[in-house]
């Protein structure tokens, strides 16, 4: 079974079945769960490459020739790109929100069942909360449709 997702529902696909580590999940959902990560990092690899391909067009460069970083303003801990300018910004804002509408076809090979997730008269017993599944919805919605 196919489906398409856009690289920005990858990334949310991928950083919702993240959330479900350490959770126990019956064997065959945790197995599907895993080879979709497996598929979406793929492809995110090579949208991360692409993207630090435009932060070193339109970023400030390091004695390495790697993109400027500095802290993130109320962010503790997180750091951002230092972009030449403020056109240069926006330009690379632009070019990455235009690839992260770019879609890639997941191999998914069974269907993933939302009653695996949050059936409570189920052998498994597994109730998951919404906000941890909600990232998956791409991929459940076109499934469960």
């Amino acid at each position: 079974m196919g489906m398409k997702v856009t690289l920005n529902e990858a990334q949310r696909i991928q950083a919702a079945a993240g959330k479900f580590t350490g959770i126990d999940l019956p064997v065959r959902t945790s197995y599907l769960l895993a080879r979709t990560v497996i598929e979406v990092s793929q492809a995110l690899e090579a949208f991360q490459g692409e993207r630090m391909k435009q932060a070193k067009k339109y970023c400030e460069l390091d004695e390495q020739g790697n993109p400027k970083m500095e802290p993130m303003p109320g962010a503790p801990g997180m750091q951002t790109f230092v972009f030449k300018s403020e056109k240069a910004k926006e330009s690379f804002v632009t070019a990455v929100a235009t690839l992260g509408e770019e879609p890639i076809e997941l191999k998914l090979r069974e269907p993933l069942s939302l009653e695996a997730f949050q059936n409570p008269n189920s052998d498994d017993k597994t109730v998951l909360p919404w906000d941890l599944l909600g990232g998956l919805m791409p991929i459940l919605a076109e499934i469960e449709g």
